[in-house]
């Protein structure tokens, strides 16, 4: 009878979900050049399909995300603007700024007034996980701020001048993946007080760090990579040709 009551909430739950309006930020507007010299990574095709629309297409498949804003280089803007949204009906292309946090304020400044919550995901990461992006939608009304994170796996080594320095304790260490999701106000607000600053940070938890607002996590594997260098890019190959979730 618990398990009953318990599960009928957690459909409520899940649910309620739909009744707030989702938007999805998914940056591609880095240069990305490490993997080829001519294409930019996000562009790389894959079995006839490029990274980037992989990525877009399991956000676009999610009842529960209403729009889609995708940030791309200036240079690519004209190519793949029409390309993408004559693909995908809630997906709107803007141009991406010079550093990751000037694409995501772009972004943000494009979101509907009605947005409550945001997913910030980087464009290289297509394997994220359908339910752990549903699990997260429903534990971030509870926390403002949420992100995926996982275990490290390796010993840590702090090395300075190819020397060790000393070992890290790994057991409070986490890898940071996306997409991270925020309340909309929250996130907005942090992006518009750093608006102009010259501090960068590589993902919007530092930001929220920054500025002294508590972060929560959620645990995933390790499934969820970004593509970044070629080694990267042949475990994408394989996972797709295989046709095998991780």
């Amino acid at each position: 009878m618990v398990d009953t009551i318990s599960h009928i909430f957690s459909l409520l739950q899940m649910k309620n979900i739909k009744l707030y309006k989702n938007v999805a930020i998914i940056t591609a507007g880095g240069s990305g050049l490490r993997l080829s010299k001519s294409q930019k990574k996000q562009f790389i095709m894959i079995n006839g399909r490029s990274i980037l629309f992989r990525t877009i297409d399991t956000f676009s498949k999610l009842e529960e995300i209403q729009s889609i804003i995708v940030t791309l280089p200036k240079e690519e803007l004209k190519y793949f603007k029409e390309n993408i949204e004559n693909e995908f009906h809630k997906v709107k292309i803007i141009c991406g700024g010079k550093e990751r946090n000037d694409s995501v304020y772009q972004a943000l400044l494009q979101c509907p007034p009605n947005t409550d919550y945001v997913l910030i995901h980087d464009g290289v990461r297509p394997f994220v996980a359908s339910n752990d992006i549903k699990k997260m939608l429903n534990l971030v009304i509870d926390k403002k701020a949420l992100i995926p994170v996982s275990k490290v796996k390796y010993t840590l080594k702090l090395i300075e001048n190819k020397k060790i320095v000393k070992t890290v304790p790994r057991e409070k260490i986490y890898n940071a993946h996306t997409p991270q999701i925020f309340e909309y106000k929250l996130i907005f607000d942090c992006h518009k007080k750093l608006n102009n600053s010259l501090e960068k940070f590589t993902d919007d938890a530092s930001l929220l760090e920054y500025f002294g607002i508590e972060v929560s996590t959620y645990e995933i594997n390790d499934g969820n990579f970004k593509i970044t260098d070629q080694y990267d890019l042949k475990i994408a190959k394989l996972l797709i040709n295989s046709g095998e979730n991780i």
